[in-house]
């Protein structure tokens, strides 16, 4: 009967990693912002439509040469733009690997930070030795 034992605390250790893998505390934030993803990635696809439905609808009889071009540019069916929840999914994935893309930009911002911070400590450090 010792192996049950061992057996048992082999199980635990085996559920106490699984438990560090999905943070429960964490699921709710995760809830939120899927479906705040959702919703932007929905929208942002509406009004996508809306000037679709503007430049075909009400732009096309004033300019018939920019219609063609955005009929080729962008081949609808019909000249109909509709998107369904498999669009809004995709998008939002789309939305979701962009906004954690890292921008040299960050870089730039934090290197001129610790250039200025060292030479106000510079500064700092001559005014203290005269």
């Amino acid at each position: 009967f010792g192996s049950g034992a061992a057996l048992s605390s082999f199980a635990c250790s085996k559920l106490a990693a699984m438990a560090q893998v999905v943070n429960v505390a964490r699921m709710f934030d995760g809830l939120v912002f899927g479906g705040f993803l959702l919703f932007v990635g929905g929208f942002g696809l509406f009004l996508v439509g809306e000037l679709h439905k503007m430049a075909f609808a009400t732009e096309s009889k004033k300019k018939p040469l920019l219609q063609t071009i955005a009929a080729k540019m962008f081949p609808f069916p019909d000249n109909k733009y509709e998107f369904n929840l498999t669009h809004v999914l995709l998008f939002s994935l789309l939305i979701a690997l962009l906004s954690m893309l890292h921008h040299p930009a960050q870089d730039i911002i934090e290197q001129q930070a610790e250039k200025q911070k060292r030479k106000r400590e510079k500064k700092a450090k001559a005014a203290k030795g005269d």
